[in-house]
C-alpha cells in the first residue's frame, strides 16, 4: 500500500472515531476527568460546533477588572463571566477568578455557568417566536379538551382547563406559593404518587392537577412560577415534536450566532463540557438529595432537579451569549427576532410583573435574575444604552436578595469603559470546536 494512500486511511479512521463520540449538539463522552484540564486528553478541531464563543476583550481595564474583583473577594466569589455593552455592541467581556478553586483553573469566557431563572428570559422569546410564525395562540388553553397538552385530562380542579399561554409567560396561571413550588417538592410527590424514582415533567405535571387546586383565577393574580414556565417548555415540546433544548438551540440560539448553551445536570459528574464547579456559601446546610440516593449533599449539586427545572431554571451560558440574546429583542437594535407587537408585549402592562420572562421592566429598563444554590445571575438592560450580564458560579447567604448589591457594583463599575466603538461580537471569530480523539 502505498504511504499517502495510508496516510489517508488513518485520517479517515480517525475521524470516524471522533464522530461516534459527538454530536452537533454536544460533545458526547463521559469525563472521568475534569473537563477543564484539557490537558489530559487529546483533540482534533474540527470545527464543527463551537463549544462556546471566546469574546475576552483585547483590551483590558485595569479599574474595571479592579472592581470586580474587589467585589468578588468581599463575597467570597469563587469565579465570574461578566459582559457589557453599549448600544448593543459588546464593549467588554472577561471571565474572573476561578471556576474550580482546587485546581486553580481561571475563568475565562468559554466556560458556562448555571443561569438559573434567566432561563425563563429565553423560553419566553422562544414562545414569542413561535407566536410571531403561527405556531402558538397566546390565548390557546394549556389544558382541557382543546389544550395543548389536552393529554393531561384528569384534574381535581376544573379551573385549569381556564389557564392560557400567556397566563404562564407573566405568572398569572393561578397557582399561589402556599402551596409551595412544585419544581422543589420531589420528595412529597414522590411520596404521594408512590414513584419509584424522582418525578419526571410529566409526574409533576400530574400531581399539580389531581392534587391541587388554583387559589386564583387565571389572570387575576401575580404569583411567580417556575412550574408555569416548566408547562411552557413542555408546550414547545408538544407543538414542534422535539425536545424543548433542541428546538431553542437550533431555532432560536444557533441562528443568531449563540452556540453552546445547554441544560445543565444535576450531580458534579454530569456537569456538561466547559462548565464550572458550583460553591455554595460557607455554613450552608446539606440536605438529602432530590432523588433520595444520598442523605447529605451541598445543595448545588443533587439538592435540586436542575434537570427537570429545564424551561424554567435549566440552562447554563456565559455572560457573553446572555449579552447576544439580549440585541435579539432591544428595541433599539435595529435587527430584531421578534415582531415589534411581540417585542413591545414581553415589557408592556399596568406593573412592572406583567413582562414575558423578564423579571421586571419600567419604562425602558428590563432587568432578570436568576439564583440557585451556587450560582447567581443578573441581567440589567438599562434606559442608557448600557446593557450588562453577571453570572456567579458562588453563592451567598441572602439569595436572590443579593441582585441588589450586583446591580449597585455594575452601575459605578460601567462608567470605568471607555472604548464604545469596538464590538467583541463581530472582533473575535467563534472559537473552534474541539472533539475528543481518546478517552
Amino acid at each position: 500500500m502505498r504511504k499517502s494512500t495510508l496516510i489517508i486511511a488513518i485520517v479517515l479512521g480517525v475521524t470516524a472515531i471522533s464522530f461516534a463520540f459527538y454530536t452537533t449538539t454536544e460533545v458526547a463522552f463521559t469525563r472521568s476527568i475534569d473537563e477543564g484540564n484539557q490537558s489530559q486528553l487529546n483533540y482534533i478541531n474540527f470545527n464543527v460546533v463551537a463549544p462556546a464563543p471566546e469574546m475576552d476583550s483585547v483590551e483590558f481595564n485595569p479599574e474595571f477588572d479592579q472592581t470586580i474583583h474587589k467585589f468578588l473577594d468581599r463575597w467570597d466569589i469563587k469565579g465570574a463571566s461578566v459582559a457589557v455593552m453599549k448600544d448593543n455592541k459588546l464593549i467588554y467581556s472577561k471571565g474572573y477568578g476561578y471556576t474550580n478553586i482546587d485546581t486553580k483553573e481561571p475563568t475565562d469566557t468559554k466556560h458556562l455557568f448555571r443561569i438559573a431563572s434567566a432561563s425563563k428570559l429565553i423560553t419566553a422569546i422562544t414562545i414569542m417566536k413561535m407566536v410571531d410564525d403561527g405556531i402558538i395562540d397566546l390565548d390557546d388553553n394549556v389544558f382541557g379538551k382543546k389544550g395543548i397538552l389536552s393529554h393531561y385530562d384528569e384534574m381535581k380542579d376544573s379551573n385549569h382547563k381556564k389557564v392560557k399561554v400567556k397566563h404562564l409567560l407573566n405568572h398569572k396561571g393561578g397557582w399561589s406559593w402556599r402551596d409551595g413550588d412544585f419544581m422543589f417538592q420531589a420528595a412529597k410527590i414522590k411520596r404521594i404518587m408512590n414513584l419509584q424514582g424522582p418525578p419526571s415533567e410529566d409526574d409533576i405535571i400530574e400531581f399539580v392537577l389531581k392534587h391541587r387546586r388554583l387559589r386564583y383565577k387565571p389572570g387575576t393574580q401575580y404569583a411567580y412560577s417556575n412550574f408555569g414556565y416548566m408547562l411552557l417548555g413542555k408546550i414547545i415540546e408538544q407543538k414542534t415534536g422535539t425536545s424543548y433544548e433542541n428546538y431553542v438551540n437550533h431555532n432560536i440560539l444557533e441562528p443568531n450566532g449563540i452556540y453552546g448553551m445547554r441544560i445543565s445536570g444535576n450531580y458534579e459528574w454530569e456537569r456538561r463540557p466547559f462548565e464550572v464547579h458550583y460553591y455554595n456559601h460557607p455554613g450552608a446546610y446539606k440536605f438529602e438529595s432530590f432523588d433520595g440516593n444520598y442523605e447529605s449533599v451541598n445543595k448545588p449539586y443533587g439538592g435540586s432537579d436542575i434537570n427537570t427545572l429545564g424551561a424554567a431554571g435549566g440552562w447554563i451560558a456565559n455572560a457573553s451569549q446572555l449579552a447576544k440574546l439580549v440585541t435579539l429583542v432591544d428595541p433599539n437594535n435595529a435587527y430584531q427576532l421578534l415582531s415589534d407587537e411581540s417585542r413591545s408585549m414581553m415589557v408592556a402592562g399596568n406593573s412592572y410583573k406583567d413582562a414575558y420572562g423578564w423579571k421586571g421592566a419600567k419604562g425602558e429598563n428590563f432587568w432578570r435574575t436568576g439564583t440557585l444554590a451556587g450560582s447567581a445571575c443578573f441581567i440589567n438592560r438599562k434606559d442608557n444604552g448600557y446593557t450588562y450580564v453577571v453570572i456567579l458560579n458562588s453563592s451567598v447567604w441572602m439569595g436572590h436578595k443579593f441582585n441588589r448589591y450586583i446591580k449597585w457594583m455594575m452601575d459605578k463599575a460601567i462608567w470605568k469603559l471607555e472604548n464604545h466603538d469596538r464590538n467583541l461580537f463581530y472582533q473575535n471569530p467563534t472559537a473552534s470546536s474541539i472533539l475528543p480523539m481518546a478517552l
